[in-house]
């Protein structure tokens, strides 16, 4: 189970992660917000669609780190990918019904040649950012990760993206700048539980 000073969690799920497709937490933010994470489905990439419409320029420009006009069908098949416990995406739900929408999505990507080390990546739609939306993402993320047997989580960050440099620096990620003064790495490796 989850546990931060900043966030209460309700209806725990209390089963084994494995059965990804299944996965599903509702958590109550710290302004008392209550969102659905659950695990992303096939059916999604329309919605994945428009959260990134929702999205400005720079939020985009963050997540894929560099500016792009009109995402590439491509970049929504890896977005949209569902691959067992090798690739798992999060998204993040507001509302229910007809009213439901994706405003987040949190991803890692275990690499082929270090199956232990993932990559990890957020976009959080810009009316809810900084609400504590991508750290929650980042613990799920972090646990799911854990009990697939994959320990250590890295990501490569534009220099000035602060607050997703914040998130990473206060869940005790190594951060360290590249050769390109644009773009800082960020990593953290987790103990087996």
């Amino acid at each position: 189970m989850l546990a931060t000073n900043e966030h209460e969690y309700s209806r725990m799920d209390t089963r084994r992660l494995n059965s990804l497709t299944d996965f599903s937490r509702d958590l109550l933010l710290r302004d008392g917000a209550m969102l659905r994470f659950r695990a992303l489905r096939p059916g999604d990439r329309g919605v994945l669609k428009d959260l990134l419409s929702r999205c400005s320029p720079g939020s985009i420009r963050y997540r894929f780190l560099h500016s792009i006009k009109a995402l590439p069908e491509k970049t929504f098949d890896q977005l949209a990918q569902v691959e067992g416990s090798r690739v798992v995406t999060l998204v993040v739900i507001q509302g229910e019904g007809a009213d439901e929408r994706i405003i987040a999505v949190g991803q890692y990507h275990a690499l082929e040649d270090r199956p232990d080390v993932a990559e990890v990546s957020f976009l959080v739609e810009d009316a809810m950012q900084r609400r504590g939306i991508g750290t929650l993402l980042l613990d799920l993320l972090a646990e799911i990760a854990r009990e697939h047997g994959v320990n250590r989580f890295s990501a490569d960050v534009l220099a000035d993206n602060h607050v997703m440099l914040s998130v990473f620096r206060k869940a005790g990620y190594a951060l360290s700048k590249s050769e390109q003064a644009t773009l800082v790495h960020a990593a953290v490796q987790y103990r087996e539980r």
